[in-house]
């Protein structure tokens, strides 16, 4: 008599880390060409975002963090936004070693313009799915995210 074997916890595990390292790596190369084409690379695009969602300026610091970069990294990454004319620096008044990096219009344009796009090309794929299905990849993906917050 043949017996229906059912998967191990461990094999479904490996299984999904698989998929899901998949799954990044997929996004993360279709975002980095998307980006591509507006001359950023994929850490200057999160920078530029996070200086958006910080009301666009914020301390060299603050914004290291907020983009997870160390801040050798940061300042690499500042330089050439700057020099591309995206975001600015300034000294902080009150504390004269601190530094305030701040979106330029042509900074702020450009990160909505990569928003845009992405949200364009996310609403594309998702339209292949129903909003059922949809539903339960969005409860799996926040409740993924709280366990790797903790």
């Amino acid at each position: 008599m043949l017996t229906q074997s059912t998967p191990s916890d461990n094999d479904i595990t490996n299984h999904l880390r698989d998929d899901l390292i998949r799954l990044n790596w997929l996004q993360y190369r279709r975002f980095g060409q998307e980006i591509a084409e507006l001359h950023l690379t994929v850490p200057q695009f999160y920078t530029l975002s996070a200086l958006q969602g910080a009301g666009g300026k914020t301390s060299m610091g603050a914004l290291a963090r907020q983009a997870q970069q160390v801040s050798a990294t940061m300042t690499g990454i500042i330089d050439r936004l700057t020099r591309a004319e995206l975001v600015q620096r300034q000294r902080f008044a009150e504390d004269r070693r601190s530094v305030l990096v701040e979106l330029t219009p042509s900074g702020e344009a450009l990160v909505q313009s990569a928003w845009d796009g992405a949200l364009e090309a996310l609403d594309s794929t998702a339209q292949a799915f129903t909003p059922a299905e949809l539903q339960v990849v969005r409860r799996f993906v926040c409740a993924l995210a709280a366990a790797l917050e903790r």
